[in-house]
C-alpha cells in the first residue's frame, strides 16, 4: 500500500507523513481484543467504501477489524430511497460482511422516522422516487396515509398540471384514487415529504407551490391571507400550510455521465426560484426543514443511531465515546458537517478526507480535514493508530 499523507488542524500528532503498516496496527493480531472502545467511526459509503457497486481496496478488511475489535461504527450517506434494511443488504453484499446491521445505517431520509409520530395518521404528499418505490419506503417507516403525485393525478385529473403527455402512462399505472378525504370530498396534506430527487419536476413544482399557498393545506383552495401586509410575512404561511421537509441538500451527483448532473438540492432552489417570484420573495424558510449532510440535524441523529450502537454492543454502562472519526469523499458535506458539529454527547468529531473518492488529489479541500489519508483502509489504521499510541498515552 502506498504512503499517505495527513494534515493537522487540531491538536493530533506532529506528524507530516504516515506510512500504514500492511497490516491495522490494531488488528485483531494485536494483543487482545478490548471488552469496550471509547472511540468510534462514521463511514461515507459511495467513494469510501465502494465505487460503482463494487468493494474498494481495503474497505472489507478495514470493517471487519472494526468488528472483530468491537468498534463501534455505522454508515452515514446522502443517499436514499429504499429502507435501511434493504440498503444495508446490498452493502453487506458487496462488501462480503454479512453481520452488517441495519441499526449501523443513517441515509438521507432516516430522520424522517421521527416525524412518523406526529404525521403517521395524517395525509402527507411524498415526492421522489419511481412507481411505488417511495411510497413502499414510507409506508415502511409507520406513515399510513401515503399519498403521491400520481395519485394526485389520479384524483383530480390531468388538468392539475397541463403538461403530462409524456407521463401519463406512469401516472396512470401507479395512481391510487385518495381515500381519506374530509367530508366535502377535498383532500388536506399535512407534510410535504422530498425523499430522493423528484422525478417530475414541473408536476411536484406545480403541487408544492399549491399547497404553500393553500388554505390550510386544502389542494385546490388559495388562502385569503396571501399578500396581506398587515400580517407577518405578508400573509404567507400563516394560513396552517403544509411544512415541507428535504432529505438532501445537495445540488448536484455524480452519474455515468462525465458532468455533475442536478439532484434534490437543484429542485429546491427552483422551488425557491418560483416562490420568490409569486411572492415577491416572502420568506420560505419558515415552512422548510432539510436533513442529510452536511446539515447539524443529520449529524444530531447519526451521533443518536451511534450512541445505541455503543451500548448495543458494549452494554449501558459502557464508557463514553472520546472521539467520533467521520470519514468521507466529499469535503462540502463529509468533511464540513463532521468539522462544524457540537457532539450532544460530550464526543469529538474528528473528519478524515479519503482520497478514493469525489475528492482530487492535490488540490485544496473546500473544507479542511483534520486528516487526509488515501483510502478508507489508511483512515481506520491511523485513527486506531492515534487511539492507542498517542490520545491513549495522555
Amino acid at each position: 500500500m502506498t504512503s499517505s499523507t495527513f494534515s493537522s488542524s487540531t491538536s493530533s500528532p506532529a506528524l507530516s507523513i504516515w506510512s500504514p503498516p500492511d497490516t491495522p496496527v490494531t488488528s485483531a493480531t494485536s494483543a487482545g481484543s478490548p471488552q469496550s472502545s471509547t472511540f468510534a467511526f462514521a463511514f461515507d459509503i459511495d467513494g469510501v467504501l465502494v465505487r460503482s457497486k463494487e468493494a474498494l481496496p481495503g474497505a472489507t478488511e478495514a470493517l471487519r477489524m472494526l468488528q472483530q475489535r468491537n468498534i463501534p461504527f455505522i454508515f452515514l450517506t446522502n443517499g436514499g430511497g429504499s429502507t435501511e434494511k434493504h440498503h444495508v443488504s446490498l452493502l453487506a453484499q458487496r462488501l462480503g460482511l454479512p453481520s452488517l446491521d441495519e441499526r449501523q445505517f443513517v441515509q438521507s431520509h432516516s430522520p424522517f422516522h421521527g416525524l412518523v409520530p406526529e404525521f403517521q395518521d395524517k395525509n402527507i404528499l411524498v415526492l421522489g422516487g419511481v412507481g411505488d418505490s417511495i411510497r413502499n419506503v414510507a409506508e415502511a417507516y409507520g406513515f399510513r396515509r401515503v399519498i403521491t403525485s400520481a395519485d394526485m393525478v389520479k384524483t383530480f385529473g390531468a388538468h392539475v398540471y397541463p403538461f403530462l403527455e409524456l407521463e401519463d402512462h406512469h401516472h396512470e399505472e401507479h395512481g391510487r384514487l385518495i381515500e381519506h378525504r374530509m367530508p366535502d370530498g377535498r383532500v388536506q396534506i399535512s407534510a410535504i415529504l422530498v425523499w430522493s430527487s423528484p422525478r417530475s419536476w414541473g408536476l411536484d413544482l406545480q403541487l408544492t407551490m399549491d399547497l404553500l399557498l393553500s388554505e390550510k393545506g386544502v389542494f385546490g383552495t388559495f388562502s385569503a391571507s396571501n399578500g396581506d401586509v398587515t400580517l407577518p410575512n405578508h400573509g404567507y404561511l400563516q394560513d396552517g400550510q403544509p411544512a415541507i421537509f428535504f432529505s438532501n441538500p445537495d445540488q448536484t451527483w455524480a452519474t455515468a455521465f462525465p458532468l455533475p448532473r442536478v439532484a434534490q438540492g437543484s429542485w429546491r432552489h427552483a422551488l425557491q426560484g418560483i416562490w420568490d417570484a409569486q411572492t415577491n420573495k416572502a420568506d420560505l424558510s419558515q415552512a422548510v426543514t432539510t436533513y442529510g449532510k452536511p446539515v447539524e440535524a443529520t449529524y444530531v441523529y447519526a451521533e443518536r443511531v451511534l450512541q445505541k450502537w455503543h451500548k448495543e454492543i458494549h452494554g449501558v454502562d459502557a464508557p463514553p465515546i472520546r472521539h467520533v472519526y467521520m470519514v468521507g469523499d466529499n469535503p462540502a458535506s463529509d468533511i464540513q458537517g463532521a468539522n462544524a458539529f457540537q457532539s450532544r454527547h460530550g464526543s469529538e468529531w474528528k473528519s478524515i478526507l479519503v482520497e478514493s473518492g469525489v475528492y482530487v488529489k492535490g488540490t485544496t479541500p473546500a473544507f479542511e480535514p483534520d486528516h487526509t489519508v488515501a483510502g478508507v483502509k489508511d483512515a481506520v489504521n491511523l485513527a486506531t493508530w492515534m487511539e492507542t499510541e498517542y490520545w491513549g498515552s495522555e
